[in-house]
């Protein structure tokens, strides 16, 4: 019987799980790429549930590595509030999904 090896895969997690920044100022995160299987192939991230206007920069994307440095910049006038956040990864016909929060907190007068 020969068995045939183990697909290639990976999973993500974001750290930290949740940041708190001011509005209009760049809120940082890292997303983290366990690799298994001998999967070496490059992932493209997207994010979603960011407020309105924000910028959403993965630095690299795509990542061939262990990981992707993600900024989120919220416009200035975003109000207090808490965004839940997906980061979705891809690389062919895989997908995988982590979760972050991103907490708002509005001051000046953009308020």
């Amino acid at each position: 019987v020969v068995t045939a090896p183990a697909a290639g895969d990976f999973s993500l997690a974001v750290t930290p799980q949740s940041v708190t920044a001011a509005a209009g100022t760049p809120a940082s995160f890292t997303v983290n790429i366990t690799r298994t299987g001998g999967f070496a192939g490059g992932i493209t991230f997207s994010l979603s549930g960011a407020p309105a206007g924000s910028t959403v920069d993965f630095t690299p994307n795509p990542s061939t590595g262990a990981s992707s440095a993600l900024t989120v910049t919220t416009p200035a006038n975003t109000g207090d509030g808490s965004f839940p956040l997906t980061v979705t990864g891809v690389s062919g016909a895989l997908s995988h999904t982590a979760a972050a929060t991103l907490t708002t907190a509005c001051v000046g007068d953009d308020c």
